[in-house]
């Protein structure tokens, strides 16, 4: 994959926001495989009593139309895809990220036939075939919070909690948008949602590859999270085994 041909793709967003244009492997196009995240976040930290520099009504105001340069000076490198990936691969493996790591286990595992029990600096530049991107095009507004919760208690702040409903209707169109142009640009064989709020919300908003036998619906990848449980909503399985599942599927039938 060319990564200047892709960013040429006219995807207007990414011209207003570069730093969430999707990281794209080296080698992606060996297997072509597309992770889809959850969201990035600002480092602001939420005080209920607080001004906050930069509220929901700011990115309602501004993130759509303008590149947000002041908020993009402030906290850009922590909602900059392809920095977030770059940081991963070339980190000590003591600095691991699970919602990575554990992917790479399964697919080493299930597409490469080689199990992986702890990941080493070389296991990390299995990454380099993948794309990566997250769903929800706008970041969280505080610190190491969901992006719903950040924008009902911004809401609340500086107005009502209708403009976080209204807020997030914006967010969730454009955002399964943009998703459906990246999967037609990149024509990845495998599509994984790791993400349970991504996954829901790109099928309410009734994305144009919801049934694509190409997509695995999964959950976030990282302790403490439900990777490793099972799930009423996979019939009682367990995020990974959906995954793996998914992998087996796509390459090795």
């Amino acid at each position: 994959m060319d990564v200047l041909t892709f960013d040429s793709e006219n995807i207007e967003f990414y011209q207003l926001h570069p730093e969430y244009t999707p990281f794209i492997g080296a080698d992606f196009d060996t297997h072509r495989i597309l992770q889809i995240g959850e969201s990035h976040y600002i480092n602001q930290l939420y005080a209920p009593d607080a001004v906050d520099k930069y509220s929901l009504k700011y990115f309602c105001d501004n993130w759509w139309t303008s590149p947000c340069p002041d908020v993009t000076d402030d906290y850009g490198l922590s909602f900059n895809t392809r920095d977030v990936i770059e940081k991963y691969m070339q980190s000590n493996p003591a600095d691991s990220v699970g919602i990575f790591n554990n992917v790479v286990k399964s697919f080493s595992e299930v597409v490469l036939g080689r199990e992986i029990r702890s990941i080493s600096a070389d296991d990390k530049q299995l990454y380099r075939y993948f794309a990566f991107m997250n769903f929800y095009q706008m970041p969280a507004i505080y610190n190491a919070m969901n992006i719903w919760e950040s924008m009902c208690k911004s809401a609340i702040k500086t107005g009502s909690i209708d403009d976080a409903y209204m807020s997030w209707n914006t967010l969730e169109a454009k955002s399964v948008s943009i998703v459906d142009k990246v999967i037609e640009a990149l024509h990845p064989k495998c599509i994984v949602f790791t993400s349970v709020s991504a996954t829901e919300a790109y099928k309410h908003g009734n994305g144009r590859y919801v049934e694509d036998s190409r997509v695995i619906y999964t959950s976030h990848p990282g302790y403490p999270y439900t990777w490793w449980k099972s799930m009423d909503r996979y019939n009682g399985k367990r995020a990974v085994d959906m995954f793996e599942e998914g992998l087996k599927k796509i390459y090795l039938t």
